[in-house]
Protein backbone atom coordinates (compact mmCIF):
# COMPACT_ATOMS: atom_id res chain seq x y z
CA UNK A 1 0.00 0.00 0.00
CA UNK A 2 1.51 3.87 -0.85
CA UNK A 3 1.83 5.85 1.77
CA UNK A 4 0.82 9.53 1.54
CA UNK A 5 4.36 10.49 0.67
CA UNK A 6 4.41 8.10 -1.94
CA UNK A 7 1.65 9.37 -3.24
CA UNK A 8 2.64 13.33 -2.95
CA UNK A 9 5.59 12.11 -4.92
CA UNK A 10 3.95 10.23 -7.66
CA UNK A 11 1.35 13.34 -8.28
CA UNK A 12 4.32 15.56 -8.44
CA UNK A 13 5.89 12.64 -11.37
CA UNK A 14 2.76 13.05 -13.35
CA UNK A 15 2.29 16.60 -13.27
CA UNK A 16 5.87 17.18 -14.22
CA UNK A 17 5.62 14.28 -17.26
CA UNK A 18 2.57 16.52 -18.86
CA UNK A 19 4.88 19.78 -18.42
CA UNK A 20 7.14 18.09 -20.55
CA UNK A 21 4.55 16.76 -22.95
CA UNK A 22 2.91 19.82 -23.67
CA UNK A 23 6.73 21.37 -23.81
CA UNK A 24 6.85 18.96 -26.95
CA UNK A 25 9.76 17.60 -24.76
CA UNK A 26 10.54 13.87 -25.78
CA UNK A 27 9.94 11.77 -22.54
CA UNK A 28 10.92 8.22 -22.13
CA UNK A 29 7.88 6.86 -20.25
CA UNK A 30 9.06 3.14 -20.19
CA UNK A 31 10.03 1.79 -16.55
CA UNK A 32 13.34 0.58 -15.40
CA UNK A 33 12.52 -3.08 -16.07
CA UNK A 34 11.51 -2.64 -20.07
CA UNK A 35 13.75 -5.06 -21.53
CA UNK A 36 14.59 -2.34 -24.34
CA UNK A 37 15.55 0.00 -21.90
CA UNK A 38 17.79 -2.02 -20.08
CA UNK A 39 19.73 -3.24 -23.67
CA UNK A 40 19.98 0.26 -24.62
CA UNK A 41 21.36 1.24 -21.62
CA UNK A 42 23.95 -1.67 -21.62
CA UNK A 43 24.89 -0.88 -24.87
CA UNK A 44 25.81 2.42 -24.29
CA UNK A 45 27.95 1.50 -20.99
CA UNK A 46 29.69 -1.12 -23.22
CA UNK A 47 30.59 1.43 -25.28
CA UNK A 48 31.74 3.97 -23.09
CA UNK A 49 33.96 1.32 -21.31
CA UNK A 50 35.60 -0.20 -24.33
CA UNK A 51 36.44 3.53 -24.82
CA UNK A 52 38.53 3.69 -21.73
CA UNK A 53 39.58 0.27 -21.71
CA UNK A 54 41.20 1.69 -25.22
CA UNK A 55 42.14 4.95 -23.58
CA UNK A 56 44.15 2.85 -20.63
CA UNK A 57 45.81 0.40 -23.38
CA UNK A 58 47.37 3.56 -24.96
CA UNK A 59 48.31 5.11 -22.00
CA UNK A 60 49.98 1.85 -20.36
CA UNK A 61 51.97 1.27 -23.47
CA UNK A 62 53.36 4.86 -23.61
CA UNK A 63 54.58 4.63 -20.02
CA UNK A 64 56.04 1.18 -21.21
CA UNK A 65 58.06 2.85 -24.10
CA UNK A 66 59.19 5.68 -22.03
CA UNK A 67 60.73 3.32 -19.15
CA UNK A 68 61.88 0.89 -22.27
CA UNK A 69 63.87 3.82 -23.26
CA UNK A 70 65.26 4.90 -20.07
CA UNK A 71 66.61 1.77 -18.56
CA UNK A 72 68.56 1.38 -22.37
Amino acid sequence: MMSEKDIKEYHKLVEKLELLKKKGLETDDRGPSDLTKQIEVLKFRNEKLHQYNEKLIEEVRSLRSKLYIKEN
